[in-house]
């Protein structure tokens, strides 16, 4: 045993020690039961207490036990609902409770009632009176046993009945239900017996020498269940109002036997609530329950009275007398009024459809066969239906009402039809025509009467009993030797004579249509939707398969068996499908034990037909999911990725258009739950194709190969993109280059399909095409050397951009050709003494540039371009190669004045420099630096302030005559 003090401390390390002693049992597979008796105290505390707090650790504790790592087994027992000890929480808390709830599995476990009958008959002392009544307490067991009310084995209750006294057998069933519905099975009982207040048996047995009747247990419900019984909890609440309102109403409608008429209320109540369906609580019943239980003489007289004021109410359709609220319409005159308001039945067909509705039928034998349920769904129609099935439907039983003799068409139709479908045809719809026309007069009198609630209840009750009597009136027409209807299949008549040769011949249908379909025993997965919690099995699964494929059972553990490894055992190994094969010479395929090989069959042949076009993976699961297959979606959303993943050499898979060379869990779990977006080319190469593609693999020094498959392809196809990669981007854009090569270059950038950019794309940016070059063989030589001078001229053409911008430096600077360490020397000679702290931003970044000890001649002159064009060489496009060169002669000219300037050696401080410059055809270039003082500068200012004023506003004038004047003065 477990004990741990209420102490903060250790309540906080209650799961250590659990784990402690799970730990101590020291077993390969240990297993720790943990029993918890009276955990309703437990709850009741929590919700007394901190109820957040308290309910939180309940929570904690139920997933502590329901990890699965670890084998642990929590049992508490409880003796009401877990709900019930939550009726004086708040809203949000309820809330909470309900979803901790969900953390345990409730089993109910209710007492027999013959076994409380036998503790409450061994309880109560038998008196001497009992013997008086013995007459009277078998006409009360006779009572009981033909009205079916409970139901009884009569021989034991008659032994017991006379040990029940002063509890008559109707009452005493009634008050062992009510107790193992309200209170706690044989504690309640036993309060009940041992109870001292004014509502027990021990009082009723010392007042009076009747019997505890139905009223009495009425009384004691109440008193000692009230606030339960008064609470939305309570699941019977409605019908205890309902007791609650006759029993104020008959205090305002009668004056005298008040307690006669109250005793029969309570009892028509708790017989409602508590009697089985298809009992007989009628007149007769309630007359002689009344004089023998109640000790009630005039209860015939008394119920006319309740009838009258309409505060009970006899159903004839279930033969019972119910409590009712009361309403001035008269239903029965209502109903025949009604009929002769509405038309004759005409269209059955549409008013069966409206009224009519059965569940649908699961063919035992064939999901018993195959591991997959067949679902066979009824659909009504006037003609016979050539419907195929789709979705969770397997198949259809079409019921065909016609009144013309259509047996004939219905066969030939049946004939030719090759989809499941169990045609049924009614060769008499008179009652069902009946019964239509009942629901629609009861209809009618709803629509006229909807402002009257009380009557629209009842009416809908009635619609209700209609129905389910002509659901009862058309499965009843289907078998037996008076049947009805005529079953036809593949053209021909089948005699079904009961339910189990009807179910038998769906599974035999099932067998016929959907041949192919394989022994699939896994019953969370074979289902057309799958549970929340295998999702989160199908992505460990999809994990396990995409990274563990080639470890034994995909790396699962050897002694534990998760959702994820069952289904992997299920699908694949016992299959024979085995991905991690220690003989690495045999093929990947499985055996034909279990029907899988139809399967694999048909998913090879889908990759088959993707061989000369693309093929789209919906098209494959539109394949599964029809027959002679018919798999559940739960199982083809497990099987196509998991074959795609098996095959996935043989093919390329795109994803959107685009191709996916690798597949991975994620790729696995879009394919199953979006199929559409994806599309397979299976390889094939021969012939030519083999000789193009061994040219590629020779071009790129790869050894050459005889079949195509996924590695290959990439192999070959990846030095391509990593060559395009590696591209700078004036090589990607620029335009400079061959049209030849640039589509080349194009047809590399866009490669999505590897086999459509070998056999298709490459060839027709030369040029060719296959077709071509299998007619000239020659021409595949000179295909490949064109293809190998376009790559050249792309991978050169970034080369030939610095090349151009050298020459331009040494042919606009230098007399001679000079290299690269010579020419750049000398620039950084030439600046040399340039006044370095005087220059702009731009002129300093570029004459930094210049004297960088950067020794590599590409990234030395990129660095140039980045300071006058903003972006380096490799960035550059083919209009910013001429925007260099203008903006490198530019900045030479700038730096070559200010390097005059630097060289008059000139005080900065005091003075400033200006490097004037002016060159005409008739004069020659004339230039000089200027000195001048920086105090003369406001002088400066004064004249240049005269000069604007005698300029012109014409531009060109103006400029001509300040040069003219400059010259002068130079």
């Amino acid at each position: 045993m477990l004990e741990i003090k209420n102490d903060k401390d250790q309540i906080e390390n209650v799961f250590s020690e659990i784990y402690n002693r799970y730990y101590d049992l020291d077993k390969k597979s240990p297993l720790l039961f943990i029993f918890i008796d009276e955990f309703g105290k437990f709850l009741e505390y929590a919700s007394q207490n901190e109820p957040e707090k308290e309910l939180y650790f309940i929570q904690q504790l139920a997933e502590f036990a329901n990890n699965s790592d670890n084998n642990i087994v929590l049992l508490t027992t409880v003796h009401q609902n877990f709900d019930a000890y939550a009726i004086n929480l708040e809203s949000t808390q309820r809330q909470e409770w309900t979803k901790v709830k969900g953390r345990f599995r409730e089993i109910t476990f209710n007492e027999p009632v013959e076994q409380l009958l036998f503790l409450a008959s061994e309880h109560i002392e038998e008196r001497q009176s009992a013997i008086k009544k013995e007459k009277t307490v078998n006409e009360l067991v006779e009572l009981l046993t033909v009205s079916k009310a409970f139901k009884t084995n009569e021989d034991y209750v008659r032994e017991i009945a006379k040990k029940l006294y002063p509890l008559d057998a109707i009452s005493a069933y009634v008050l062992t239900l009510s107790l193992q519905k309200y209170g706690q099975n044989e504690r309640s009982l036993f309060s009940f017996l041992e109870s001292t207040d004014h509502t027990g048996l021990y009082q009723h047995s010392i007042l009076t020498d009747n019997f505890y009747s139905i009223a009495e247990v009425y009384d004691f419900l109440i008193y000692n269940y009230f606030s339960f019984l008064n609470s939305k909890y309570n699941p019977d609440f409605a019908a205890w109002k309902a007791i609650k309102t006759s029993l104020e109403k008959i205090e305002s409608l009668f004056n005298g036997s008040i307690s006669d008429y109250a005793k029969i209320i309570k009892t028509i109540g708790l017989l409602s609530i508590n009697a089985q369906g298809g009992s007989f609580i009628d007149r007769d019943f309630l007359v002689l329950y009344s004089e023998k239980s109640l000790g009630i003489p005039n209860a015939d007289k008394l119920i006319e009275d309740l009838e009258g004021k309409k505060v009970i109410l006899y159903r004839n359709y279930n033969n019972r007398y119910i409590l009712f609220e009361g309403t001035d319409l008269d239903i029965p005159t209502a109903l025949y009024e009604a009929g002769n308001k509405i038309d004759d039945i005409t269209d059955v067909v549409t008013l069966l459809n409206k009224n009519y509705s059965l569940p649908a039928v699961l063919a035992k034998r064939a999901m018993f066969e195959t591991g997959t349920p067949r679902l066979f769904e009824y659909k009504i129609s006037s003609q016979p239906i050539s419907t195929k099935p789709e979705g969770e439907v397997d198949g259809f039983i079409n019921l065909i009402f016609n009144e013309r003799d259509i047996l004939s068409d219905i066969e030939k139709l049946s004939s030719e039809n090759q989809e499941s479908i169990l045609y049924c045809y009614y060769l008499n719809s008179k009652d069902i025509k009946d019964l239509l026309f009942e629901i629609e007069k009861t209809r009618k009198v709803i629509e006229d009467n909807l402002d009257d609630k009380v009557a629209v209840t009842e009416l809908k009750n009635i619609v209700v009993h209609q129905r389910n009597l002509l659901n009862h009136k058309i499965l009843n027409s289907f078998f037996g030797d008076k049947t009805s209807v005529r079953w036809i299949f593949a053209g021909k008549q089948k005699e079904l004579k009961s339910q189990k040769e009807f179910n038998s011949f769906l599974s035999f249908i099932c067998q016929k249509v959907y041949f192919k379909t394989p022994y699939f025993n896994n019953e969370l997965v074979n289902k057309h939707r799958i549970s929340t919690s295998i999702h989160t099995a199908k992505r460990n699964y999809f994990r396990a398969l995409a990274n563990d494929w080639d470890m034994p059972q995909l790396g699962f553990h050897k002694d534990k068996f998760p959702p994820e490894k069952t289904i992997y055992l299920s699908l694949l190994e016992n299959n024979g499908i085995k991905l991690c094969d220690d003989n690495l010479s045999n093929l990947i395929e499985p055996h034909n034990d279990n029907g899988f090989h139809n399967l694999w069959k048909a998913s090879v042949e889908f990759l088959d037909s993707a061989k000369l076009t693309k093929r789209n993976v919906s098209e494959f699961t539109e394949i599964l999911s029809n027959k002679p297959f018919k798999l559940k979606q739960g199982f083809i959303d497990f099987w196509v990725p998991s074959f795609l993943f098996i095959k996935r050499d043989e093919y390329a898979l795109f994803n959107v258009g685009i191709y996916t060379p690798t597949i991975n869990e994620d790729i696995l779990e879009l394919i199953a739950k979006i199929p559409k977006d994806f599309e397979v080319k299976s390889f094939v190469l021969e012939g030519v194709k083999l000789d193009i593609f061994n040219s590629y693999r020779k071009f790129l020094n790869i050894d050459l190969n005889k079949n195509g498959n996924a590695q290959t392809f990439i192999e070959t196809i990846k030095p391509f993109l990593v060559f395009y990669r590696s591209l700078p981007d004036y090589s990607k854009e620029t335009k400079r280059l061959s049209k030849e090569s640039m589509a080349i270059r194009e047809a590399i950038a866009t490669s999505k399909d590897p086999e459509q950019s070998f056999f298709e794309d490459f060839p027709a940016a030369l040029g060719y095409s296959v077709a071509k070059i299998q007619k000239d063989r020659a021409e595949l030589q000179h295909f490949i050397i064109h293809l190998q001078d376009s790559i050249k001229e792309v991978r050169n053409c970034f080369d030939e951009l610095v090349n151009r911008f050298e020459f331009y430096l040494q042919d606009k600077y230098f007399d001679t050709n000079l290299s690269f360490e010579q020419y750049k020397l000398k620039f950084q000679i030439r600046y040399k003494t340039l006044h370095r702290h005087l220059l702009l931003n731009s002129q300093k970044s570029f004459v930094q540039r210049i004297d960088s000890k950067i020794e590599d001649k590409k990234a030395w002159l990129s660095s140039l371009a980045q300071s006058l064009v903003g972006k380096s060489l490799e960035k550059f496009k083919d209009e910013d190669e001429l925007m260099l060169y203008d903006k490198f002669t530019d900045m030479i000219l700038s730096l070559d004045s200010l390097n005059r300037i630097s060289k008059t050696t000139f005080d900065e401080e005091k003075e400033i420099a200006l490097d004037v410059q002016i060159n005409s055809f008739d004069g020659g270039m004339a230039s000089k630096v200027i000195r001048l003082p920086k105090g003369k500068f406001k002088d400066v200012e004064k004249l240049e302030e005269k000069i604007k004023e005698l300029l012109s506003k014409d531009k060109s004038t103006d400029l001509a005559a300040l040069a003219a004047v400059l010259k002068e003065l130079l």
